[in-house]
């Protein structure tokens, strides 16, 4: 760019979109909701979704978009949840918890405003205008309002093609590792079939006939002392992971901290049970070190004959039986006595330790994956940065 670009605000760039409301409409036409789980915060895709009836449309599905439109999600900005609405998409509806960017052609380049929403100063902003600790967001106008440098249409697009090459490279990366996740499960679902149905008549038991199912809890803040050096607290956002395993926990317990709070060994399944949203309900993550954890979180250490890695993925691929016990409410709960009680397989403990090893060796060659996805990740960050900055 020869010069500064003016920084335009996001409104001033995008069009109305059009609302409807399914449950009042008389339509009986099926259609795709997607909502926040339907988008890879990773390849930044809309994933494939169920067609659902306009009378089993959920309260947030209102916001019909088109081929292109932009979605920026309006919960967590710090988890960078958009996406680009891909063609087979056009005519869907999107949940509100999305802010939808329907680009003015003539003013702006669609993939220009769909990398600039995913820069690092966007959500740096963001992130910063968020509010509410438990479960931060931003409104829609919050999002309209913040700005974006916009030099002239031709410059932008010879921004998004070089953008749009780089994209392609980084996205093979992401991809090879999403195909490696799902050889995982397809693995579990071919030795052991689905734990719904259970089609191989393997023998079925609660949870709590698993392993020992512990709810966390979250010492008084009244006494700093429980707070500082000390064993990991774990909240749900280091359980919403790619990697299978917890993340690091920003807050620690002390070792007075940790008489009042609750410690699993490593090999538990930690799972998300109470959560700000629905599709939050069942996530889950393995710890490979003692942990404590907040109330929020339920946890399985399993007993002896149980493999940690088998029944970690048979959480996960049974992620939807645990939904299926949420209270119907916006934010959703599993109790304890609901979720200990979830029938699960329970196949010999030969089977499940081949499955285990099965898991070692993928978690091995995820990680390399992971080590040469990041590199690419740094790179095409780094030319997003310069892109933005006018040094392309």
């Amino acid at each position: 760019m020869s010069k500064k670009p003016l920084l335009v605000p996001i409104g001033d760039i995008v069009e109305k979109i059009q609302t409807w409301d399914p449950a009042s409409s008389a339509s009986d036409k099926p259609f795709f909701y997607i909502d926040i789980s339907s988008v890879d915060r990773e390849t930044k895709i809309v994933l494939p979704t169920p067609a659902i009836l306009p009378k089993d449309a959920p309260s947030r599905a209102r916001q019909l978009v088109k081929a292109q439109d932009i979605l920026v999600s309006t919960v967590r900005p710090n988890l960078n949840a958009v996406a680009q609405i891909q063609d087979e998409f056009d005519g869907a509806t999107a949940s509100t918890g999305f802010c939808v960017l329907r680009p003015k052609k003539h003013i702006v380049d669609s993939r220009y405003l769909y990398f600039w929403v995913r820069t690092s100063e966007f959500i740096e902003e963001m992130v910063k205008r968020a509010t509410g600790a438990s479960y931060p967001a931003v409104s829609d106008s919050i999002i309209k309002s913040s700005k974006i440098p916009l030099p002239p249409h031709d410059e932008q697009c010879r921004i998004s093609a070089i953008l749009d090459k780089a994209d392609v490279i980084h996205s093979k990366r992401q991809e090879s590792i999403r195909l490696l996740d799902e050889f995982l499960r397809s693995t579990f679902l071919q030795m052991f079939g689905d734990p719904a149905s259970n089609p191989k008549r393997w023998d079925k038991v609660p949870i709590k006939e698993l392993g020992d199912v512990t709810t966390g809890n979250t010492p008084s803040r009244e006494h700093s002392e429980y707070y500082g050096e000390g064993i990991e607290w774990i909240k749900s956002d280091n359980i919403n992971t790619p990697f299978h395993f917890l993340t690091e926990a920003k807050e620690n317990l002390t070792l007075l901290g940790q008489k009042v709070g609750r410690i699993v060994p490593d090999g538990s399944t930690l799972v998300t049970c109470i959560a700000g949203s629905p599709e939050c309900i069942g996530n889950a993550a393995l710890a490979n070190r003692p942990v404590a954890f907040n109330q929020q979180i339920n946890a399985v250490s399993p007993f002896e004959g149980t493999d940690p890695y088998f029944l970690y993925v048979q959480i996960l691929v049974a992620k939807k039986l645990i939904q299926g016990q949420s209270t119907e409410s916006m934010k959703g709960m599993v109790s304890k006595g609901k979720f200990e009680n979830i029938p699960f397989l329970r196949p010999p403990a030969n089977l499940q330790k081949d499955f285990g090893k099965i898991f070692i060796h993928f978690h091995n060659t995820i990680q390399k994956a992971d080590a040469s996805n990041q590199q690419s990740t740094n790179l095409f960050n780094s030319l997003v940065q310069r892109a933005f900055r006018g040094e392309l």
